[in-house]
């Protein structure tokens, strides 16, 4: 996942969906209409390089032959903070002649590109040809009958190339719902030099992450830092803990078990303790809305840990970063005893594809090309990203240039997806997020935030 997702979507019962359908064929399409193109406003590319996916794209020759006149796809996606998806665009489209990509961002969060297609295909248009999906998406808008199948594009072959987990999260009732584009999983960030001025070891229980906190940070320096606000950046940072105390949303069933045991209560009072008794998480962070607002307190110097994605990694390579290479590294999250890292949540984008689209063969064959291996190296080399297939982490260039991809990959072992159903959006908005919210601004205590959850959840699943 990138940055937030502060999910409004409506559950796709069958009831739900032909409400969607009736008010979304009546809004505005003006989003559809808009060419943002590559102005998305982010900044320039995470490590600066000599050209944007050199070798890489010129060597992926579309499958589609030219008839001497191009066909243009339209991509709806989230806003590119690190500003390299609009360079890769440029490239593919330098190295195609039969494809080109109108890439169009859509809004500041990812929220407002979920919003946009939703109200596009909901009213069956076909002015959006590849979308970018956060794994929530792929369930559903394949429920809702708003995509198709990419299995075509990527045999049993080919998908073996991927990462297990990213194929997981893009799988829907058997059917590959999207392509996994590139991964992404949450690491501790550390400051290695104070850490080791202080002969402290990166920690591993979340009793060794109070401490190591307490210990380094000061009046200028807050021990400890993550997204904590009402939306889905800060509901995965619970979920985290959730799982890190042994416990779960649900079951494969659907059945609620965030209310058995007292895995929820205790996740969620760990983290309210860290803000409010320990004082090693800033109160500010219940604003942090984005993962930029966190990377910039650790790249500013003003943090000794952070919890972030590591696609946010490439801002610590940027030349106006305070804190340079040989003083940060990254470690696995930490977890109740140690026995294991903490699980992390499965943050991988996909590309898929309207099924209201009239050019879903070139959407395809550019969603193929954009997944390819060359791609996925360039964009791991040049902006950071990390590849959802495996062999781009072999790659002695991208091991030289970041020796912290291979803990990364390592990683990815511990993933965990939220849950894969259409009535994630609608479980996370009115039931997760209210609570949540109430718990950090101690409006409520953390066993009442899980009841609430709980029985908001069950409301939401029966009534679908």
């Amino acid at each position: 996942m990138r940055d937030e997702l502060q999910l409004r979507g409506t559950r796709l019962s069958r009831r739900g969906l032909l409400k969607v359908l009736a008010m979304s064929a009546g809004a505005s399409l003006v989003a559809a209409c808009t060419s943002s193109s590559s102005s998305g406003g982010g900044t320039s590319a995470s490590t600066p390089a000599s050209a944007p996916p050199a070798g890489g794209a010129a060597t992926a020759a579309p499958a589609v032959q030219s008839t001497g006149t191009a066909t243009t796809v339209v991509w709806f996606a989230a806003r590119d903070t690190t500003g390299y998806t609009p360079q890769q665009v440029d490239a593919f489209n330098k190295a195609n002649k039969s494809i080109q990509i109108d890439y169009q961002e859509q809004g500041a969060t990812t929220q407002d590109l979920h919003d946009k297609f939703v109200t596009v295909a909901g009213a069956k248009d076909s002015s959006v040809d590849i979308i970018s999906m956060d794994v929530p998406y792929v369930p559903e808008f394949a429920a809702a009958g708003w995509t198709i199948s990419v299995d075509e594009i990527l045999p049993k072959d080919e998908q073996a190339k991927f990462s297990q987990g990213t194929l997981n999260g893009a799988t829907y009732q058997g059917k590959l719902g999207g392509v996994p584009w590139f991964n992404n999983g949450p690491g501790l960030y550390y400051r290695k030099d104070l850490f080791a001025a202080k002969g402290l070891q990166p920690p591993k229980t979340y009793d060794d992450l109070l401490k190591a906190a307490t210990t380094l940070q000061t009046a200028d320096i807050v021990g400890f830092a993550m997204q904590l606000p009402q939306n889905e950046g800060g509901i995965i940072n619970w979920m985290e803990y959730l799982w890190g105390y042994g416990g779960d949303l649900v079951d494969d069933k659907l059945n609620v078990l965030v209310d058995q045991g007292t895995a929820g209560v205790e996740g969620m009072q760990k983290i309210v303790d860290f803000v409010y008794k320990d004082k090693i998480i800033p109160e500010a962070a219940l604003q942090f809305k984005l993962g930029a607002d966190v990377m910039n307190l650790f790249r500013g110097g003003k943090a000794a840990m952070i919890r972030l994605w590591f696609s946010n990694v490439g801002d610590l390579y940027k030349d106006d970063s305070t804190i340079k290479t040989e003083q940060w590294d990254v470690a696995p999250l930490p977890s109740k005893d140690g026995a294991k890292p903490g699980p992390g949540c499965l943050g991988d984008w996909n590309l898929g594809v309207s099924k209201f689209s009239t050019k879903q063969k070139e959407a395809l064959e550019a969603v193929r090309i954009l997944t390819s291996f060359e791609f996925q190296r360039a964009r791991f080399l040049d902006g950071g990203f990390l590849p959802s297939r495996q062999a781009v982490f072999d790659d002695p260039d991208i091991q030289k240039k970041y020796p912290y991809s291979k803990a990364a990959q390592a990683s990815f072992e511990n993933l965990k997806p939220r849950p894969v159903t259409p009535f994630y959006p609608d479980i996370s908005a009115n039931a997760i997020q209210p609570a949540f919210g109430q718990a950090m601004a101690k409006q409520i205590t953390a066993q009442d935030s899980i009841k609430q959850m709980a029985d908001k959840m069950r409301q939401i699943l029966k009534s679908g």
